[in-house]
């Protein structure tokens, strides 16, 4: 009979620890599919980056004077990637403030997909100095739907 309950607490002890194994198995493939998707979102951003925006905020995200502001570093960008992402499809007019200095130049609007917004947000938002991660297509297509354009 305490054969039986060895072998029984036994096989209880070495089922829990192949669940957490399992589990932060699970969690380092999730992770490694997050870096996947973050270099891939990477590439295919700077395309679109180089497409639709590099003409006006530069090939460096530095901006072009007092016309269009920087995107490098730019606290105006990283305090507000939702913000950001209607700005890239709807355009934007108006006077803003980036790194403490006033831009008043139009920005027109981009007829692009969920998709290749979020691709370009991850892009900006993790250049020249910038870190904050992927942008989902999930996130970019909720946050369209919140804009006052």
């Amino acid at each position: 009979m305490r054969l039986v309950v060895c072998v029984i607490s036994l096989l209880i002890l070495v089922s829990c620890g192949s669940k957490n194994n399992s589990t932060s198995e699970d969690e380092s493939e999730m992770d490694h599919r997050t870096g996947i998707r973050l270099k891939q979102y990477m590439v295919q951003g700077k395309k679109l980056y180089t497409t639709y925006c590099a003409n006006c905020h530069q090939t460096d995200g530095s901006g072009l004077a007092k016309l269009y502001p920087p995107l490098a570093k730019s606290d105006y960008l990283m305090t507000d990637l939702e913000r950001a992402a209607c700005i890239v499809k709807y355009g934007m007019n108006g006077q803003i403030k980036v790194n403490d200095i006033e831009f008043n130049q139009p920005m027109p609007a981009n007829d692009l997909t969920p998709i290749e917004i979020a691709e370009i947000i991850t892009y900006v938002s993790n250049s020249w100095g910038n870190e904050a991660g992927i942008s989902s297509t999930r996130d970019v297509s909720q946050w369209l739907k919140k804009c006052k354009n």
